[in-house]
């Protein structure tokens, strides 16, 4: 066994050594031989490519590998031999390759759907690279691994070019005779893709027309058969009768072309006014793929005479497509982005509303906390009493989430507030503000909201604490003079105690609890999204069944009704299921995580409070868990803002200079006015 292992390391070792030895080109040039095999002439390939894209840094204003392509043409011009043993290999080996798929599927997504292509990409990553097999696809990701290989390709000036594609011809023939054909098979393959996805339904609901024929994607198809039959045959006559036919019907489809981009423009402009769907932003980065794809191999087929330059830039941007495509980093982005600032639009315009802009809605804001805490209070028991029942963590958990959705539904439509809920909407609301940012008043501005922002989350907590605190109180006093006994006995009082403790594992529950609550506003944006997108408050208010039990101003009330409050419900059913039953599945799991939430946690310390005797109040344990106790609340409004806010700066694609401006702004004015972050000025009444 010892020694399998010794033999392995030694054949990485080896492999690595081979892998990074450099061959010299005479000896490169001087292996080139015809009579080689496919795999053996591909295999030659690679190894004369590693050598022209070994020390790829900048020289002398040129790339490194464009002075080695112009020394290797030069020896190749002074020695006959192996120019001609290298123009054949080329010949030979791009002669057999297929190019169909380098020119319509390299670089583009070509799964139906997200999931299906995030999977393909993960398992990319894991599994072995594909063997070439007869594509030069494959022959290409293989040749031009990185970004950089873009680059100094597109450098290669037009001199270096000429010579290059003179390697590829001989007087006999060009040396890629099935390069046409293979262009139009493309053409035929994208412009296919392109109408299926622009008259599926999908698409084709969300574009203002009446008539599918209307659309641009309806007559593509027709279009380029009849532009490429009469290319066909007038290369089959070799005559230019029919020229200027087909330069008319090459220009009316590219107007087509253009028409489709401004049809998917119209589709993008839907989905920013009523809602996104990943799947749909799938599918539309798919036709703007097909799009350019279309349009470059049309420009370049449409030429009689291959540009060069074309074919150099059109390779550039396909190495760089073809990175981008690889990239989970990249597929992520560009679908769901749209989907976040969706999220970060509709979750701002919640937190409009719970920012207090002036002293009356400074003291509106406390007493509607004041509310919340009063809620909060009962909560506190109805939660004790579950965990006494006689059944299973995961049922505990559950009828907890029920016990917290019922309460955070109540302290919604009641018109109270319940502190914690708040930063994470407030933030993306502050995000959206940042977008215009940069005068000296827009800053301050900015600065200001902050400053509200700040000062309205203290005051609702501040009126949650000093609501629950007297409210849980007097049910337990109210309590011990019905039946003699606290609702809480020693055990579990001193588990609330300590369960807030400074030195204990509260900070970590605490950060814990704050990502929980940025999570369920999350699910509030993508709730009212998928409302909007799918047009809900419409069907609704037209349901037969919902006109049939409740009436027709009945089935609008409703759809009225959910359209303004959806949001509400999603982001407290959300947090409900996410503070019951997620620590319960963590700990099932091995994880040892619990939700620590403040106004519940202070409800639970001062229902502990009479059944361990007023004196623990005298002791240090007490009032280290009190210290623990500000530490959770700091740090669930915290996480809850930083993570919303984080999400909100990257969905707007807000600058660094933008942040910056804004954080020396804000630090300014806490030194010099720190008690305006949490009460108002005598300047803001």
């Amino acid at each position: 066994m010892i020694k399998q292992v010794k033999l392995l390391l030694t054949n990485y070792k080896q492999y690595n050594i081979d892998d990074k030895k450099k061959t010299s080109l005479d000896i490169i040039l001087s292996n080139a031989h015809t009579q080689h095999s496919q795999e053996e002439r591909i295999e030659w390939v690679q190894q004369l490519f590693k050598w022209i894209r070994s020390d790829s840094y900048f020289e002398h204003d040129e790339k490194v590998p464009v002075v080695k392509i112009k020394f290797l043409l030069m020896l190749l011009t002074r020695n006959p031999n192996w120019r001609e043993d290298t123009r054949k290999i080329f010949q030979e080996t791009l002669t057999e390759l297929s190019a169909i798929e380098f020119f319509c599927e390299v670089g583009l997504p070509n799964q139906l759907g997200f999931i299906g292509e995030l999977g393909e990409k993960i398992m990319d990553k894991i599994l072995p690279r594909k063997p070439i097999n007869n594509q030069l696809g494959e022959l290409l990701l293989v040749l031009f691994p990185d970004k950089e290989d873009a680059e100094w390709i597109e450098s290669i000036d037009e001199k270096t070019l000429e010579l290059i594609f003179d390697l590829f011809q001989s007087n006999e023939h060009i040396s890629f005779p099935h390069l046409q054909s293979d262009i139009e098979e493309a053409l035929i393959y994208l412009v296919s893709q392109i109408v299926a996805i622009g008259l599926s339904p999908l698409v084709r609901k969300r574009i203002p027309h009446t008539k599918m024929k209307t659309l641009p994607f309806f007559n593509l198809s027709v279009k380029l058969s009849l532009y490429l039959k009469i290319k066909s045959e007038n290369l089959e006559n070799k005559t230019d009768t029919n020229e200027e036919l087909k330069n008319t019907l090459y220009s009316e489809l590219v107007t087509l072309l253009q028409d489709t981009a401004i049809a998917v423009k119209e589709v993008y402009y839907h989905l920013d006014k009523y809602g996104v769907s990943i799947h749909l932003v799938y599918q539309l980065e798919r036709l703007n793929h097909f799009l350019n794809r279309t349009n470059a191999l049309l420009e370049i087929n449409h030429s009689d005479v291959i540009a060069k330059q074309k074919i150099a830039f059109f390779t550039s941007d396909l190495i760089k497509q073809t990175l981008t495509q690889r990239s989970i980093k990249s597929l992520l982005s560009g679908n769901v982005t749209l989907l976040a600032q969706k999220i970060v639009e509709r979750n701002s315009k919640i937190g409009e509303h719970y920012i207090a802009q002036d002293i009356g809605e400074y003291w509106a804001m406390f007493r509607s906390a004041t509310g919340g805490g009063l809620i909060t209070a009962f909560t506190v028991y109805i939660k004790n009493i579950i965990i006494t029942l006689p059944f299973t963590r995961f049922i505990l958990g559950a009828f907890g989430s029920i016990n917290y959705a019922g309460s955070f539904l109540l302290i919604q439509f009641a018109g109270f507030t319940l502190g914690t809920k708040q930063p994470a909407a407030t933030a993306t609301s502050l995000a959206q503000k940042l977008e215009s940012l940069e005068k000296v008043e827009q800053i301050e501005r900015v600065t200001d909201e902050i400053v509200m922002v700040s000062r309205t989350q203290f005051v609702a907590l501040i009126g949650n604490v000093v609501s629950v605190i007297p409210v849980v109180l007097l049910i337990n006093f109210i309590y011990h003079y019905a039946t003699n006994n606290w609702i809480f006995n020693a055990h579990m009082a001193e588990h609330n105690l300590h369960s807030t403790d400074l030195f204990g594992p509260a900070i970590i529950y605490a950060i814990f609890t704050g990502f929980l609550l940025w999570l369920s506003s999350v699910a509030s944006g993508w709730t009212e999204n998928w409302f909007a997108f799918n047009d809900l408050h419409y069907l609704l208010a037209n349901n037969k069944k919902c006109q049939l039990l409740l009436g027709n101003s009945g089935a609008k009330k409703l759809a009225h009704f959910l359209e303004h409050n959806i949001s509400g419900i999603a982001a407290n059913v959300s947090l409900a299921l996410l503070l019951g039953i997620v620590p319960e599945f963590l700990q099932f799991i091995g994880i040892p995580l619990e939700a620590r939430h403040v106004t519940l946690q202070t409800g639970a310390i001062a229902a502990s409070i009479p059944s361990l005797g007023f004196g623990v109040l005298e002791t240090f344990v007490f009032w280290r868990c009190i210290v623990g106790l500000i530490v959770v609340g700091f740090l669930n409004i915290f996480v809850s803002f930083a993570l919303a806010f984080f999400v909100a700066v990257r969905a707007k694609k807000i600058s660094s200079r933008k942040r910056r401006l804004i954080y020396r702004s804000v630090i300014k004015r806490f030194t010099q006015r720190p008690i305006s972050f949490f009460i108002p000025s005598k300047s803001s009444l």
